[in-house]
């Protein structure tokens, strides 16, 4: 879920995997602009979707700042990304799955590294497959295909970020309402695992030792009935999703400086608009719950709800 650029000011800021991690010290250094913050806004809503829930809970929260419809499992992330109105798609992701006895497990899609031109070998292979099934698809972004077609209506699917390192049954990598169509999109799944097995790229990457593509993951499919721009004035924190993402994942330094630098570059401006009047928006998101805090309209009740609604970060952390 790609955060676009924005051309209004911030407005709802989002901040995912902030929940505390094994292994890494609680404690963050001095936050003063989050701080501001959180003495004076007052929790709006929680979203805890569970455990075993096709969705996280931020991209529940990403799905609920932008105005999105669907279920969890069910929002048209391929469709409101691309634009894309009246026609059922959804994102493919050439992947690597770890095949066991009883389970599958997905590796997160980055640690693949999969370069433009690789990317688009492989959609030139797959895509006379999908086509056969009436799904068309074209190249997005390096490891990122859009889908389009008829059989991707009704699906329920999970997305990449919320399903790698869960152990999971083949059934459970894509579910359809129709089980005609169910049954579709598990044969073509089956049979693109075989072309990709002896694909030339992934020839090219056991020979470096590199992690063979052998598999493609769907999400976020659905329909977007009407159109339904990107909120311009919502935006996703970036920078604790890619340490998470990093060699840096367990380093106390660099969790400190991902904070500080979400408090300077992205809570600093929130903070000027809540004093300019603005009404505004913080959500904290961890496996467990999303937390959305909000202000009010001003007056007796801000002072109210600053006196008794006050939040502190580590008290809301230890909630995701």
């Amino acid at each position: 879920m790609p955060a676009p650029p924005l051309s209004e000011p911030l407005r709802h800021l989002l901040v995912p995997d902030a929940a505390p991690l094994p292994g890494v010290p609680a404690d963050l250094p001095p936050l003063p602009n989050l701080a501001a913050l959180l003495a004076r806004l007052r929790v709006e809503y929680t979203l805890a979707p569970g455990a075993d829930s096709p969705a996280s809970p931020h991209e529940l929260a990403a799905a609920r700042a932008n105005g999105l419809p669907g279920e969890p499992g069910r929002i048209p992330w391929a469709a409101f990304e691309s634009g894309t109105v009246g026609a059922p798609c959804a994102w493919l992701r050439p992947v690597h799955l770890q095949l066991g006895m009883d389970a599958i497990q997905l590796l997160p899609p980055e640690a693949l590294q999969l370069e433009e031109a690789a990317s688009e070998a492989l959609l030139a292979a797959c895509a006379p497959l999908l086509a056969e099934d009436g799904i068309a698809a074209r190249h997005a972004a390096p490891g990122l295909w859009l889908a389009q077609g008829e059989p991707l209506r009704g699906v329920v699917t999970l997305s990449p970020e919320h399903a790698a390192g869960r152990r999971l049954s083949r059934a459970e990598l894509v579910q359809a309402d129709d089980p005609a169509r169910q049954r579709l999109l598990a044969r073509l799944q089956s049979e693109l695992e075989m072309l990709l097995a002896a694909h030339p790229v992934n020839q090219a990457r056991e020979a470096a030792r590199q992690l063979p593509v052998n598999a493609v993951w769907i999400s976020g499919a659905g329909v977007l009935e009407a159109a339904l721009p990107p909120r311009r004035d919502v935006l996703v924190a970036p920078q604790l999703t890619r340490l998470l993402q990093g060699e840096a994942a367990a380093d106390p330094a660099a969790h400190a400086a991902a904070w500080q630098a979400i408090d300077t570059e992205l809570a600093a401006p929130l903070l000027a608009a809540l004093r300019a009047g603005e009404p505004v928006r913080l959500t904290l998101s961890g496996p467990l719950r999303a937390v959305t805090l909000a202000s009010g309209n001003g007056g007796l009740w801000q002072r109210i709800s600053s006196l008794f609604g006050r939040q502190a970060l580590s008290d809301v952390r230890s909630q995701l």
